[in-house]
């Protein structure tokens, strides 16, 4: 499989915020990697005594090795979890998808849908920064039937004072119409 890295963590952000995980990034089509076998991954995850792993990366290229890879993670008594955008929906036996979206771009409803419509335990993580995305995101979840325990707004920014902003306006928006505010924990970390 060609990887782009491997390493330990807490996730950062949703229904396991905090867990301590093993995480495996793959490669996106044209991003350089390293080649590694699936044994060799399954070496690495049962080394790191975590519970849970992550995959996120470029899925679609991978689908086999995936298939093979999440098997031998759960004969390894592990959870595996997808992080994607959800622009592609590949079909693997995973414990969660995690989808994490930004307002203002295509919203991937179909493929969300059928996640949900194949049994699949999905959450959706969505990233926002102001009343236009809140509107846009709004409109756009009338269109799914997940529970709203399964939808997270996340304060958008990649600095801790936009992301404090974006927070306290989230906060008061969640409250309003009764969605959940997701910490994202690198910033509760940060100094």
């Amino acid at each position: 499989m060609k990887i782009k890295e491997t390493k330990e963590g807490l996730i950062d952000s949703g229904s396991l915020i905090g867990m301590p995980a093993f995480f495996i990034t793959l490669t996106d089509a044209d991003e350089k990697g390293v080649q590694k076998g699936v044994d060799e991954l399954l070496e690495a995850v049962k080394s790191s005594f975590k519970r849970y792993v992550v995959i996120k990366g470029g899925l679609s290229g991978q689908i086999e090795e995936l298939k093979v890879l999440l098997a031998g993670i759960e004969d390894l008594y592990c959870r595996t979890v997808i992080e994607c955008g959800g622009e592609e929906a590949p079909d693997l036996d995973a414990d969660l998808y995690s989808i994490s979206i930004t307002p203002r771009r295509v919203w991937p409803t179909e493929n969300i849908n059928a996640f949900v419509s194949a049994g699949r335990i999905v959450e959706l993580k969505i990233y926002l920064e102001d009343e236009i995305d809140l509107r846009e995101t709004l409109i756009a979840l009338a269109n799914h039937d997940l529970p709203r325990s399964a939808i997270f707004f996340l304060p958008a920014g990649e600095e801790a004072e936009s992301y404090r902003e974006n927070a306290a306006f989230l906060s008061e928006e969640c409250q309003k119409y009764g969605f959940r505010l997701g910490p994202r924990l690198k910033f509760l970390l940060e100094k």
